[in-house]
């Protein structure tokens, strides 16, 4: 992913950096209580307690800003999804244990962060720099899951095995995502409860992995 200063003017004294740091937790913050279009650069400075002037000398605009928001939240995010799977690898074994450690551990970690998501997902689909971004974190995490089920191929008697796990991981955040309203279609929870939704997507990616079609 390119450095927050493919997209900021980063100041190089510590005052400076400090204040632009504050703009950024501040963003961050604001995101997990609002969508991205309910937002105005005058809270953000309000809140950061930084002046509009002094935002404006290392961004250019809002568009900009949560592009650079966007690079630090991926960073902090890449490194929770690994130690969840560091976690997973270290206490579960076996599909039995791993695939409903990786649901929950995957969607626990969306839902934690929905809101913010949320809001680079859906300014995704018209800017292509945080879409492109969101796309590459995104890949990069999951894989970091993906690899804790492949570690138990011996037990998986799909005769595809590892197009059965890339697919039944794409439909878990799939459902996942839809659930938690991460598009723009809106939320699903109406339909059951989170805990409901982790079981039987668990089971059913367990079901997909051990089938073996008769043949």
């Amino acid at each position: 992913m390119p450095p927050i200063s493919a997209h900021a003017r980063v100041p190089k004294q510590g005052r400076s950096r400090e204040s632009f740091e504050r703009i950024i937790v501040a963003t961050i913050e604001l995101l997990g209580e609002r969508a991205y279009d309910q937002i105005t650069l005058a809270e953000i400075c309000q809140r950061s307690g930084v002046s509009t002037g002094s935002l404006y000398g290392r961004v250019d605009g809002k568009d900009e800003l949560l592009r650079v928001v966007q690079v630090r939240f991926l960073e902090n995010l890449a490194e929770q999804f690994t130690a969840e799977a560091d976690r997973i690898a270290a206490e579960a074994s076996g599909l039995a244990q791993v695939v409903p450690a990786v649901v929950a551990g995957l969607g626990n970690l969306l839902k934690e962060h929905a809101s913010v998501l949320r809001s680079f997902m859906l300014r995704g689909s018209t800017d292509p720099v945080i879409g492109a971004a969101g796309k590459r974190a995104a890949l990069d995490n999951h894989a970091k899951f993906i690899r804790l089920i492949q570690a138990c191929r011996d037990e998986i008697r799909h005769p595809h095995p590892d197009r059965a796990v890339d697919t039944g991981m794409l439909l878990i955040y799939a459902t996942q995502a839809r659930f938690l309203g991460l598009d723009s279609i809106g939320r699903l929870d109406e339909a059951g409860s989170w805990n409901q939704l982790l079981d039987d997507l668990s089971d059913m990616m367990l079901a997909f992995l051990l089938f073996k079609p008769k043949r």
